[in-house]
């Protein structure tokens, strides 16, 4: 039941080239596998569910008929029904990812997954030509040895595992160091994936091993032994830099970084996310909020608006971006309420939600499910403390 579980939520669903060796799309491969994970877990569990999924099913059935109706599309139904299986399978996940066994396994992929990373990294830019090719998506990516990747700098790849893109497989990364830091399992090797997850060049990777650094439980029990860490690394590329210029680690770092954290135009040369938001409110109207324009007869030009806080808004209308938002709202009224307490997975995940707003997206809502189900438990154990104290 375990190995079901982890291999279809974290390996072939959220995976595209798993995906596409298949000769599936997302679509394709959630349908197919979503409904075995939930029947499977049904009977282990005897039927029985959280009390809490019902309701929550119930409210997002309720949603997309309503959205649906306003919107004339079914696709705001089908939305909310395909989240509603999400919740129930990413419990199910949650649950699974519980048990220490199967959580060392997962991150011991995940850290096999990185570490492939930079011998792909090191493979390319020794002049190693890709070995194999598939497409994903739109996209073609190669496989280096041992990693695929479609994203390159001169000589120099941005690995991306076995998804789509690199930003994907920091995502993946990033959500099982909030399971290891929330569940205080695997800290070291929880601290590795956090200094390897660099390698991506995803802009959220920095971003996440910066709040790692200064929130994350593992470095406020041991804030003398972080403050070591961090200062050895920094040290160590220090000299790295200085007696081997050419080294792949600071050759790699600043490849990816370097032009990427500039400041131009008074923005990070490497956001593309303010430029969407942007233009969205330059291009929002009543058609957008009622419909989106997935729906509209109109027809709107816009550059990008496809990763950015307001994307469902724009594709599908605001009715159906009312889960998103509230789930926003969520993670930061449970921050400050916890007092900080679990702060690295509550903030992280919010961050992460602003840039890539996937809860409706096939391949990552289960996963996405599965930690707002390890927030939800784990601060009802944080206040139930606080209440006996």
């Amino acid at each position: 039941m375990d190995f079901i579980v982890v291999a279809f939520c974290m390996v072939f669903i959220p995976s595209a080239v798993a995906q596409s060796l298949m000769g599936l799309d997302e679509k394709a491969t959630f349908a197919t596998l979503a409904p075995i994970i939930l029947v499977v877990s049904m009977f282990s569990n005897r039927l029985l569910v959280h009390k809490t999924i019902p309701f929550l099913v119930f409210i997002l059935m309720l949603l997309g008929i309503i959205a649906s109706s306003v919107a004339l599309s079914f696709s705001q139904f089908l939305m909310s029904f395909t989240l509603g299986i999400a919740v129930v399978v990413g419990h199910q996940l949650f649950a699974t990812l519980g048990k220490p066994r199967v959580l060392r396994a997962v991150t011991w992929f995940a850290l096999a997954l990185l570490i492939g990373g930079v011998v792909g990294i090191a493979y390319a830019a020794s002049g190693g030509q890709p070995l194999f090719e598939i497409r994903v998506g739109y996209r073609t990516t190669y496989l280096y040895l041992t990693t695929f990747s479609f994203a390159h700098i001169g000589g120099i790849i941005r690995p991306s595992g076995i998804f789509d893109e690199p930003g994907s497989l920091a995502m993946f990364v990033a959500i099982v160091t909030m399971f290891n830091d929330t569940l205080r399992q695997n800290q070291k090797l929880n601290a590795l994936l956090v200094v390897l997850v660099i390698f991506t060049g995803a802009l959220a990777g920095i971003v996440l091993a910066i709040l790692y650094t200064v929130s994350s439980n593992a470095m406020k029990s041991k804030r003398k032994k972080g403050v070591v860490y961090i200062s050895t690394l920094l040290i160590a590329y220090l000299i790295l830099s200085v007696s081997a210029p050419q080294n792949i680690v600071t050759t790699t770092f600043e490849t990816f970084y370097s032009n990427r954290l500039q400041v131009v135009d008074g923005r990070l040369a490497g956001d593309n996310r303010s430029n969407q938001v942007f233009e969205f409110f330059t291009i929002v109207d009543d058609e957008i909020l009622l419909r989106g324009t997935n729906n509209s007869t109109q027809t709107y030009v816009t550059e990008d608006q496809s990763s950015n806080p307001f994307s469902i808004t724009y594709g599908y209308g605001l009715l159906i971006s009312l889960p998103y938002f509230g789930l926003l709202l969520w993670l930061a009224v449970i921050t400050v309420r916890n007092r900080f307490h679990n702060s690295y997975t509550s903030l992280g995940l919010l961050l992460l939600l602003l840039q890539r707003p996937y809860i409706y997206h096939m391949s990552w809502s289960i996963l996405i499910a599965s930690v707002i189900w390890l927030l939800y438990h784990t601060s009802r154990n944080v206040r139930f403390r606080r209440v006996k104290r």
